[in-house]
Order: C-alpha cells, then sequence, then structure tokens
C-alpha cells in the first residue's frame, strides 16, 4: 500500500508533480483503495503494473482474514458509529492498530472478534 506520495516516488516524480499533472485522474491510473477518505492509499502492485505500462492487477477480493480494515471499515462491521471507533481507539477498548501511512487499521479476524465479543457481553 502507498499514499499519493509514494505512488509518485514509484513514478519517479515529485508528489506535487504527481498532484499537478492530475496523475490520480488519467485513465488507467489505479483507483484508490480507500475511496473518498481523506488520505488517499493505492495498490502498490497496482501503481507499478501502470507504470510498468501493464495490466492493473486486480485487488484481492474482500472479506479474507487478513483485509486490513480501516476507521470507517471497521465501524460498519462492528454496527457502530464512525465516532464510537475513533473514541475507543482513543481510550484503549480497540485492539492495537496496525498503522498504514499514518492511518490506523484493524486486520478483519480482530475486529471480528472485537464484535464477538461485544455481542456476547451485550446479550
Amino acid at each position: 500500500m502507498v499514499d499519493g506520495a509514494g505512488a509518485a516516488a514509484v513514478l519517479g516524480m515529485a508528489y506535487q508533480t504527481f498532484r499537478n499533472r492530475g496523475v490520480p485522474h488519467e485513465e488507467g491510473f489505479p483507483a484508490p483503495v480507500n475511496p473518498g477518505r481523506r488520505k488517499l492509499l493505492y495498490d502498490l502492485a497496482q501503481v507499478e503494473a501502470y507504470r510498468a505500462g501493464r495490466l492493473i492487477p486486480d485487488l484481492p477480493a474482500p472479506g479474507d482474514a487478513d483485509d486490513l480494515l480501516d476507521e470507517h471499515e471497521t465501524a460498519e462491521v462492528l454496527g457502530v458509529a464512525y465516532a464510537t471507533v475513533r473514541k475507543d481507539r482513543n481510550v484503549g477498548r480497540m485492539p492495537d492498530a496496525v498503522m498504514v501511512h499514518g492511518l490506523p487499521h484493524w486486520r478483519r479476524t480482530e475486529v471480528e472478534e472485537l464484535r464477538a465479543t461485544r455481542r456476547a457481553h451485550t446479550g
């Protein structure tokens, strides 16, 4: 996974050039893996394929146990508001996050275990 600056580096250009040229909006450039988020992230293999002029590989199907979920996706799996995930993280009620370019993520298995635990406690 790379952020915009990382994608620019893979393409051999400065991040500002990447933005000014509108590379993320060019035809064929891979879509972000987290569309609509404040900090967009891209699949490294897809960016490298774009650079090489190869066919862009598909992303793995969602639902894998090792998927990393951001705060919004975690809230969806837990059935709570995004603000609840942020609050729970700040007060220590979430497992340790895996930081991806400064953004917290959790493994799907951890989130599903947390959901089961919470349901067991609320009956």
